[in-house]
């Protein structure tokens, strides 16, 4: 269907939701409002979840295997959703950047390789802080490519015409 926009969630079983723009062609009314409500609280956490992980894993702090374990757990859940928004914020755009694509793809293997991590538990702490540092990398180029795009999304237009595939308002909330 054309103009059909991915939000940034699934359904539980991990079936993308979608939404389509209002007739008009402007927005996508309380559902795209709501995604980007979705988007920036995940950013904003994202933000916090690095800022604690850089704690942690600064040269000299000595931090045990569980509070690393919980550390990991949480830059996981926070690189899962931040890949999230940054893929639906660039189909929104309706444009490709190659560096952002390739960073994005990185970011999936990263996570591809840390399931594996979460679910056998059989890291070492030096193993555990190496992937963490990956991690951390990889949670902010998402962080920075989002905001990029985000502000992208949010950059006034010719007056409010849609932009990109017309799945946003170029001024303030679309309805």
């Amino acid at each position: 269907m054309k103009g059909v926009v991915r939000l940034p969630w699934s359904t539980v079983d991990g079936t993308p939701c979608y939404t389509v723009p209002a007739p008009d062609g402007h927005g996508t009314g309380a559902v795209g409002a709501l995604a980007d409500v979705w988007e920036a609280a995940q950013v904003l956490q994202a933000r916090s979840v690095l800022g604690a992980a850089r704690v942690w894993l600064a040269p000299g702090v000595r931090v045990d295997g569980g509070r690393l374990r919980a550390v990991f757990v949480r830059l996981v859940w926070s690189l899962v959703r931040m890949v999230k928004v940054a893929e639906s914020r660039g189909q929104r755009l309706g444009r490709s950047d190659a560096g952002e694509a390739a960073r994005v793809e990185m970011a999936r293997v990263l996570l591809g390789h840390t399931e594996d991590l979460l679910v056998t538990g059989n890291a070492e702490v030096f193993q555990l802080r190496y992937v963490l540092a990956r991690l951390v990398e990889c949670l902010a180029a998402m962080v920075e490519i989002a905001e990029a795009r985000g502000a992208l999304l949010a950059a006034p237009d010719d007056g409010g015409a849609p932009d990109g595939d017309g799945a946003r308002c170029g001024k303030g909330a679309c309805g």
